[in-house]
């Protein structure tokens, strides 16, 4: 069955390519409303749950920058089936190169950049925080690579530069089993995400960048290491 399920991606994901181009010029919130119902399908396909726990509900009336460790490239689609909140991604420039991600990329607007180009990353950061100013919700994943396994790579403080400078809200997003993602899938398993408390300006603001990601890092992989 497992098999069968897969082949049925041949399928699906093309349908998704051709939503991807017919809503691009719809709101936003039209445009990540159809990416949500596709992330949630294909998790419906493979029949598997998600066990998500908020330790707080997520204000509505300001920008938050989603801070999530990064363990797969399944990542966007299980945040994107658990967040009701409409935000986009601040992701590396080579997934350009992936065509149903491409496609994607380009209807949600996400900020892609080139790691190893500094000049690309500071235009990153300046446009993370004026999407972040004008009231948008944006996802980073700071370790800046996947750690596949329940021990995160360090975060980057300079990640943390949008958020001060658009004094959004902090809210940090612990996925702990998506690196293995594909048995999950072939066995009609859970995945396990944790949203945790929000970190608003006035509490992080004295605490730097630096200090942000060191609390922030000690935090999610508390999350991690549990049972």
């Amino acid at each position: 069955m497992y098999i069968l399920r897969s082949l049925y991606l041949l399928w699906l994901i093309p349908r998704s390519w051709i939503d991807a181009v017919l809503v691009r010029k719809k709101p936003f919130a039209q445009r990540y409303a159809c990416m949500k119902k596709w992330s949630e399908r294909l998790l419906s396909h493979y029949r598997v749950t998600l066990d998500v726990q908020f330790q707080e509900q997520l204000p509505k009336d300001l920008p938050i920058l989603f801070v999530c460790n990064h363990q797969s490239e399944f990542d966007m689609l299980l945040q994107m089936a658990v967040l009701d909140l409409p935000f986009t991604f601040i992701s590396k420039k080579e997934n350009e190169k992936v065509p149903y991600v491409a496609a994607w990329s380009k209807t949600l607007e996400v900020i892609l950049f080139d790691r190893e180009d500094r000049g690309s990353a500071i235009r990153m950061l300046r446009e993370a925080a004026r999407r972040l100013k004008a009231k948008d919700n944006l996802l980073i994943f700071p370790e800046g690579t996947r750690s596949k396994g329940g021990v995160m790579h360090p975060m980057q403080a300079g990640s943390m530069q949008p958020a001060f400078m658009a004094k959004a809200c902090i809210v940090p997003i612990v996925l702990k089993n998506s690196y293995d993602y594909m048995d999950v899938m072939k066995h009609k398993g859970t995945f396990h995400i944790h949203i945790l408390k929000p970190l608003y300006y006035e509490d992080y603001k004295p605490l730097k960048a630096e200090g942000v990601t060191v609390q922030l890092q000690e935090e999610m992989q508390r999350v991690l290491d549990e049972a």
